[in-house]
């Protein structure tokens, strides 16, 4: 379950993400989704996945591999729950790199709007 995971010790609720920054290859990456994944896609600006990862009901836990953490969250600007996958730049500072976004699962979409619900 996602909000009693932990990423490297701390837990969900402890979890800074105050700042994310997008490498010119990662957001040609987020950009291009369609091209490179076809049309069951959608292409991702860095603005809606960083509203995402700093919505105040995301979902945030360690990546199943590399080490990244992953985050489930609503971007208001996309009108959507993305799921967006950063790596830690400055933990303490609660600064990341962005390294992936697309749209969450439709499993992904009922466990953020369980906890939107729940209001944690």
């Amino acid at each position: 379950m996602w909000s009693t995971e932990e990423y490297r010790d701390i837990p969900d609720s402890s979890l800074r993400i105050e700042a994310i920054e997008w490498t010119d290859e990662r957001v040609d990456l987020i950009r291009n989704r369609t091209k490179r994944l076809g049309s069951g896609e959608i292409d991702i600006e860095p603005k809606w996945a960083t509203e995402a990862a700093m919505d105040v009901y995301r979902l945030a836990g360690p990546a199943h591999s590399g080490g990244s953490l992953q985050v489930v969250g609503f971007s208001q600007s996309c009108r959507a729950v993305l799921k967006v996958w950063l790596y830690p730049k400055d933990l303490e500072a609660g600064a990341w790199y962005g390294a992936s976004a697309c749209l969450a699962s439709q499993t992904n979409q009922r466990q953020y709007k369980k906890r939107k619900e729940e209001g944690n």
